[in-house]
């Protein structure tokens, strides 16, 4: 393709008079780039603005921090010409080509030319395809849920060993002023001791003040890494009805305690007060009330927040704050569970990317060998919470995968035989049904009941005529992206628009499960998962970046769209790429070539094993 040919599909130069174009075409210097001359000619011609026709090049920061992956099209060295600033990015050939070079004289005079060609970098100035996270040059931010759990202890740990008596702990507790001290024993965390404890398990009972610490305390608690986010820390805390969290190394040993209240110092009007008050609602219209806060209160703080992929787990935080407080309620009028079983987030809550439109996708698994009285209770437990979380804000789900619907409660072995049947003989309701059910995480009841519940569909899952169907019906659906890389749009009320839910997010959940489900692994969420492939030889490095980055970028796209749209009858998934400005339009495009590979790579491994 010649030069003017190509830059009639390039932003901005696409938006130049032709006059203008054959000028600046006039003007490009073509080089030829790989591994070894790269930087070379990244010194040697700067400044100067680099156009991408052909090859493809990782752009990393000084600190070796992948800024941009740049192929055909992609547009690099404008911030120096703006700023004047010296180069200090570093190129890294991942597939050699050739790259156009317009020089600073050029780039100035075509910038005075066009208003629109100078605007469109301007807007691209602070923007980077697909992961550009921002923040200052020494690594701090002020987004509290980007900070370190580690940044936030204070004060080294106070612990005790569990064959200390009763009275001993609490002189110790006593003496530093705490309302927790952790428990200790061959620098292993093996418990927490709490007031609350103290209060319930040994006052309450009448115990004796010389029993030791390990017959009242809770045992293995959770904990998080101290490298983790203060969002993590929030997000046990909430998952578990916890208000004091020990923090550990990497190697489980004790380096101090995150509390309820370190959150709160963090931030003024920050989640852990709505969370808070969901969990003090003490009756069902006060938790409704509550939860009526949650649609203003989360379009502020995705306002606030730079990795906006968070306000998903927050989202899925509420619905399970909500759905516990419901359970609650729900035992205080009929009495507490009659057997063990588990509350099933699926779907979007289940993965924790839920957003404002999201509906209910849950479950009951229970215990084996239940009686007509005891199936009876969890049956009304289904049928008070569903419409409580509906009465909430959280839609009904059209399909009805709920638990107050007969076919989303099941017995262990009920739910296994169901696995069974959906992996052996895979139709295309039993794929469809997979696709929602092994999304699952449990909200409320006996994790380790779970857990094993959970492991044994797994190895359901590890069959190869199962997963090349859902590798096959992954390729059914097509990208958006037809000829010469133009958008496919459906003509629609609104315009022409693309369901980026359905084609593209989505897509990348089916691909990043198919995965995780031969690998055996049980975690629901999506980067959970490809973080977990990373160390697995399924899915090559490259391509598994490649598809985490296009998943932050849709599932950001689609939450500026659903802001903007909100109080409207607009849908809010589907947007008109129209609409988007000229940068967007391209890291959609690039987030679609990335999908639209990761089909070819899934149907090349797997598809061959479907029917």
């Amino acid at each position: 393709m010649e030069p003017d040919k190509f830059l009639t599909d390039c932003p901005p130069f696409d938006g130049l008079e032709a006059e203008q174009r054959q000028w600046a075409v006039s003007q490009l210097q073509s080089v030829y780039m790989n591994e070894d001359n790269c930087n070379d000619i990244l010194r040697q011609m700067r400044p100067a603005l680099f156009i991408v026709r052909s090859g493809v090049y990782d752009l990393r920061g000084s600190d070796g921090r992948l800024i941009e992956r740049l192929e055909s099209g992609d547009l690099f060295g404008f911030p120096s010409l703006l700023t004047g600033r010296e180069i200090v990015n570093r190129l890294t050939a991942i597939e050699d080509g050739i790259v156009y070079v317009l020089p600073q004289h050029a780039f100035d005079r075509l910038r005075n030319a066009s208003k629109q060609f100078e605007q469109y970098f301007i807007r691209a100035h602070g923007e980077r395809l697909l992961t550009e996270k921002g923040g200052s040059n020494d690594g701090s931010s002020d987004d509290w849920t980007e900070q370190t759990v580690g940044s936030v202890v204070t004060m080294a740990p106070v612990s005790l060993s569990s064959d200390t008596s009763i009275q001993d702990a609490a002189k110790v507790m006593s003496e530093h002023g705490i309302s927790s001290v952790l428990v200790v024993d061959d620098g292993q965390l093996v418990g927490i001791l709490t007031d609350r404890d103290l209060r319930n398990r040994v006052i309450a009972q009448g115990l004796s003040y010389e029993v030791t610490v390990a017959a009242v305390m809770t045992q293995l608690p959770e904990s998080v890494e101290e490298s983790r986010s203060l969002l993590d820390a929030l997000t046990t805390m909430t998952a578990n009805n916890v208000h004091h969290l020990p923090v550990v190394n990497s190697n489980n040993e004790p380096v101090g305690m995150v509390t309820a209240t370190d959150l709160i110092r963090q931030q003024r009007s920050e989640p852990v007060y709505l969370i808070s008050a969901i969990r003090k609602a003490e009756s069902r219209e006060q938790l409704i009330q509550e939860a009526q806060k949650v649609p203003e209160y989360l379009k502020t703080f995705a306002n606030r927040v730079k990795r906006t992929t968070v306000v998903g787990q927050l989202m899925a935080s509420l619905t399970d704050g909500m759905t516990r407080q419901l359970i609650q309620l729900y035992e205080k009028d009929y009495g507490v569970a009659p057997a063990q079983y588990s509350w099933l987030a699926f779907g979007s809550q289940g993965r924790e990317d839920q957003t404002l439109s999201s509906d209910q996708d849950n479950g009951l698994l229970l215990a084996n060998g239940l009686s007509d009285k005891q199936k009876d209770w969890f049956k009304g437990l289904g049928e008070y919470v569903c419409e409580g979380l509906h009465e909430c804000g959280i839609p009904l789900c059209p399909g009805n995968i709920m638990a107050s619907n007969p076919d989303c409660r099941g017995t262990t072995d009920e739910w296994l035989a169901r696995f069974r049947n959906w992996t052996q003989s895979p139709t295309p309701k039993a794929l469809m049904y997979c696709q929602i059910f092994f999304d699952s995480r449990a909200v409320v009841g006996n994790n380790r009941f779970y857990q094993n519940y959970r492991e044994q569909v797994a190895k359901l899952a590890q069959n190869e005529m199962f997963l090349g169907n859902l590798a096959i019906l992954v390729n059914r659906i097509s990208v958006p992206l037809g000829l010469f890389n133009r958008f496919r749009t459906e003509d629609t009320d609104e315009g022409d628009t693309i369901d980026i839910k359905r084609y593209g997010i989505a897509l990348i959940n089916d691909i990043a499960r198919i995965y995780a489900l031969q690998a055996g692994f049980t975690m629901p969420s999506t980067p959970a998962r490809l973080k977990a492939l990373e160390s697995s030889k399924l899915l090559n490095r490259r391509d598994n970046q490649s598809l985490l980055e296009a998943w932050q970028f849709l599932t950001q796209l689609r939450l500026n769209h659903q802001l903007a749209v909100w109080d409207t009858d607009k849908p809010k998934n589907a947007l008109d790429p129209d609409e988007l400005s000229t940068l967007s339009r391209r890291q959609l495009k690039s987030a679609f070539k990335i999908i639209k590979e990761a089909q070819q790579g899934v149907g090349l491994k797997f598809s061959r094993q479907g029917y």
